[in-house]
């Protein structure tokens, strides 16, 4: 029996390989490649595959866990970007660029709140305990 975790990446896999095949099949009928959309082949790839399972499991999941999703899900999203921006130009690559930047920026600012609640939590100023 596969469990939660296997179940939500085998979905999201098999959802990918749908819309891969069926823009092969509308590239086959209307001469419209999704290779020619970058930033389309991105949201498809990075965010589909990658980043939205990721994140559901992390939201869905509560516990150390989940920090290591977000983890996972920022820095392949960067990845991706660096990748699928090269084939880009004009507001694509600008596009695609902004969400690469923005899913680690997200990430450090998640981190540094995490880092001041783990450090505010063991501090008291409580002055009754002396």
């Amino acid at each position: 029996m596969i469990d939660r975790e296997g179940r939500v990446i085998f979905g999201s896999l098999l959802a990918f390989v749908v819309i891969v095949s069926g823009s092969m099949v509308v590239e086959r009928q209307t001469g419209v490649a999704l290779r020619d959309r970058p930033l389309l082949a991105f949201v498809l790839f990075a965010g589909i595959a990658v980043a939205l399972p990721q994140l559901y499991l992390a939201l869905a999941e509560p516990g150390p866990r989940s920090r290591s999703r977000l983890r996972f899900a920022a820095v392949t999203t960067a990845v991706f970007a660096v990748a699928f921006a090269d084939d880009a130009s004009g507001t694509r690559y600008l596009l695609i660029a902004a969400i690469g930047t923005g899913s680690i920026l997200g990430l450090l600012c998640y981190e540094a709140l995490e880092g001041y609640r783990a450090v505010s939590d063991e501090i008291s100023f409580d002055l009754r305990d002396r």
